[in-house]
Order: C-alpha cells, then structure tokens, then sequence
C-alpha cells in the first residue's frame, strides 16, 4: 500500500511506502516430527515392482530361450508357476503384481482378496469343508473374456483332524462384476507336474 505524508521538520516531506507494522516476519516453521513408528511402517512398506517388459522379437535368441521356457513352465504347472525373474519379454501371461488395474471400482488387492474368498466359499459349500485363509503366496494373470487369475495361497481346513495349513491352487475367472471357479484344488507336488506332462505327451 502507497501512503504518502508530510510531516514537519528539516528534512521536508517523507514518502512513507506502507506501514512498517503491516509487515510480521514469522520464524520457519519447524517441521513436525512424525511419530516413530508410522515412519518405520512408511519405510517399511515396499510398493510392488512394475516391470516393463520387451516386445517380442521372433530374431532375438534370448527372445526363443524365453518362449520356450515360459511356455514349457506355464504348460507343465498348468498356468500357475512361471519362473518371472527369468522373463524379460511380454508374454501372454502375466505376473499378477505386475498388471494394471483388473478392476474399475476397487483395487487389485481388494479385487484378490475377493477372489481368493469366492473360491474357498464355493470349495466350503461343495465339498463340507471349513477352509480358512491363511496366506497369498503367488498369482498369475491372462486375458480372456475378462481375466483368468491363477491363484496360490496357503488355507488351512480347520474342520479336519489335522488342521494343519496347506497349499492350494484355484483358478478364477472375472468378467464383468461375476466371478467364476473354474478349478480349485491342493497344488501338486513338482513330481506329480512330472508326470501330469509325461502323459499329455
């Protein structure tokens, strides 16, 4: 603000720009300091890689190496165990941390936890069992009409004289807002993947 004035004296007239009160310098705000163990918890959670994978490329020979082990694990495990660390090309098959949002309303961890409730709610009701969650161990994604998920987790029946927690395998399909069981079942031993893939030989 411009304020002029006068006032007496030897000097004459003094031009006054503001008013000197108008001005309050405030010392820096200190940073406040966040509580202890929201900060660990912060540091501690990681958020899951986003891996940019290559276009394929028919020329490549890493590219051929890569095919063929993807589609050599991916048959033999019938969709549920594919070595991704190996993997630097897109294939039709995804790891499931890896894709975008499978879902316009809720998140993909939601979107799982679902998943994985609707399969042990249609095994419970089907087959007299009282399975229970116990942990997420891997998924795997393709397109289809929607999405295919290939789900292993470990669950424990605790309706059994030995309630001890096993791993489990199921595949479910989402389309649209319905999701479909198409397979649940215990995860076969490396040698029963052995001799699944002999037979279909």
């Amino acid at each position: 603000m411009f304020t002029a004035s006068s006032e007496g004296g030897d000097d004459g007239d003094i031009t006054k720009f503001g008013d000197s009160t108008d001005l309050v310098v405030s010392p820096l705000a200190k940073k406040p300091r966040l509580d202890l163990k929201v900060e660990a918890e912060a540091e501690a959670k990681v958020e899951p890689e986003v891996r940019i994978l290559r276009r394929p490329d028919l020329s490549d020979p890493d590219y051929k190496r890569q095919r063929e082990m993807y589609f050599e694990q991916y048959e033999k495990s019938e969709g549920y165990d594919v070595d991704w660390d190996s993997i630097t090309y897109d294939f039709a098959a995804v790891k499931f941390e890896w894709g975008g949002d499978f879902d316009d309303v809720i998140s993909n961890d939601e979107l799982l936890k679902r998943l994985i409730e609707s399969a042990i709610g249609e095994e419970n009701e089907e087959n007299g069992t009282q399975l229970e969650f116990v942990k997420y161990v891997s998924a795997n994604v393709i397109g289809v009409q929607g999405f295919l998920f290939f789900i292993t987790f470990w669950a424990k029946d605790v309706s059994s004289p030995d309630p001890e927690p096993k791993l489990y395998q199921t595949k479910v399909r989402k389309f649209m807002d319905e999701d479909i069981v198409v397979d649940f079942r215990l995860r076969p031993t490396q040698e029963l993947f052995g001799s699944i893939l002999t037979l279909n030989m």
